[in-house]
């Protein structure tokens, strides 16, 4: 497998050592088979592929957001899918959760829905439950951990 990366703060340097080819923003998405988005929501984040965005992609590619639901502009990708534009979608966070009955997406062509489970791992459950464990020990021996300040 060929990949490439593209990020407004991408380290390039990283990215080869890791063996993934550095590309520009329209590169990766007019060459790719399967783009995923990792990416936390801000508003430099929110809207970062729209409709211009799509319409770079192959017929045959595929989107995939497990990152957050406003990063894909909702509309343009459901006109994509619906036009036969994009090859499909595969989306964990969805605008709103969990989806409601009649929502749009419920009947979309070509795409797979989970609802937010992305972070449901075997090491993520470990770490929580072993971190939650950990604060309860702390805080009954008087000596709290990971306290928040207000």
């Amino acid at each position: 497998m060929d990949v490439v990366a593209w990020s407004a703060h991408l380290d390039t340097g990283h990215a080869r050592a890791l063996g993934v080819t550095p590309v520009s923003r329209r590169e990766l998405l007019a060459t790719s088979d399967v783009v995923t988005l990792h990416v936390r929501l801000s508003p430099r984040t929110t809207g970062l592929i729209g409709a211009d965005e799509l319409a770079l992609m192959r017929p045959d590619a595929l989107l995939v957001n497990t990152s957050r639901a406003p990063v894909v502009d909702e509309e343009a990708l459901l006109a994509a899918l619906h036009a036969g534009t994009l090859g499909g979608a595969a989306l964990d966070v969805h605008f709103t959760e969990p989806l409601p009955a009649g929502s749009p997406w419920r009947s979309a062509p070509r795409t797979v829905l989970t609802p937010h489970l992305g972070y449901v791992t075997t090491g993520a459950y470990e770490t929580f439950y072993r971190d939650a464990l950990g604060d309860i020990l702390a805080y009954a021996a008087g000596e709290p951990v990971r306290v928040l300040a207000p």
